[in-house]
């Protein structure tokens, strides 16, 4: 890549929220102490209104209910440092696209050495909502960065920590877009009933408010990005719930297997059927 062209299953966690507290670094497991022979690191891509957050906490439940140890977090974020940074770069502000980078890829810094790194130590699933790839499509493609750079500052912020897996939900950035409320209180519908979902208040949504452009560039970006490497599993966003999750999880199930994982476990309990 040149710069030329910079081009939620009954779970213990919530879906919805990967949050101000509990994002910062939740650990859910039913206490049932499956143990992996290895750590296992997901990370969830995609624009605005893709459902990420959805899908990132369904999955954690999922691994959950089989007694295993999952953190999930989110990015920026997952910190008290992170959650600080957070509330600076998705506020109303001037900051140009250098201070942003640096600003994420600081936040990064701080969650792999309290959250992401620890978590693997441990053996556990660490599932984030965004990472390294959220900076080369935001701040690359988005913002015209250098890609090359950032790839510089994403391998310092990361010490070579990266993804197995990264999940890339992937819609028509207009039609995402119309799912995003600007109302300060959110709702997710996702579940049995209307529940207030946790999120930015209206005040740290600058994002969600860059101009369709800005979006469209965003998209193009990922896309790109995701032909670099099996380690992307690109599913259409656009689509229900459930299939989206089915999905992922056909991608995340033989991964769990590798780490000694009883595939039969994972069919009884999960409703799989087996292959």
């Amino acid at each position: 890549m040149t710069s030329q062209d910079p081009k939620k299953s009954r779970s213990p966690v919530q879906p919805g929220l990967i949050p101000h507290e509990a994002g910062r670094n939740a650990v859910s497991s039913n206490g049932h102490g499956h143990k992996l022979n290895s750590g296992l690191f997901i990370t969830f891509e995609g624009g605005e209104g893709t459902g990420k957050t959805t899908q990132a906490t369904r999955l954690a439940g999922r691994i959950a209910d089989l007694g295993i140890d999952v953190k999930i977090a989110r990015e920026p974020g997952g910190t008290e440092i992170g959650e600080k940074i957070r509330s600076l770069v998705k506020g109303e502000s001037n900051i140009g696209a250098a201070a942003e980078t640096l600003l994420f890829a600081a936040a990064r810094a701080q969650l792999v050495n309290e959250v992401i790194a620890p978590g693997l130590r441990r053996k556990s699933v660490v599932i984030v909502d965004r990472y390294i790839d959220s900076t080369i499509a935001y701040q690359g493609y988005g913002r015209g960065m250098d890609v090359d750079q950032i790839e510089v500052i994403n391998r310092t912020a990361t010490s070579g920590v990266l993804p197995e897996l990264t999940v890339l939900l992937d819609a028509d950035p207009a039609v995402m877009l119309a799912r995003v409320d600007t109302a300060p209180s959110l709702l997710d519908e996702s579940g049995d009933g209307k529940a207030a979902r946790a999120g930015d208040n209206v005040k740290e949504r600058r994002f969600e408010q860059e101009p369709l452009s800005f979006h469209e560039k965003v998209h193009r970006g990922y896309r790109e990005l995701a032909r670099e490497g099996k380690r992307w599993c690109v599913v259409g966003a656009d689509q229900a719930q459930h299939r989206v999750a089915d999905a992922i999880w056909k991608r995340v199930r033989p991964l769990l297997i590798e780490r000694g994982v009883d595939g039969s476990l994972l069919t009884r309990k999960q409703g799989v059927p087996a292959e």
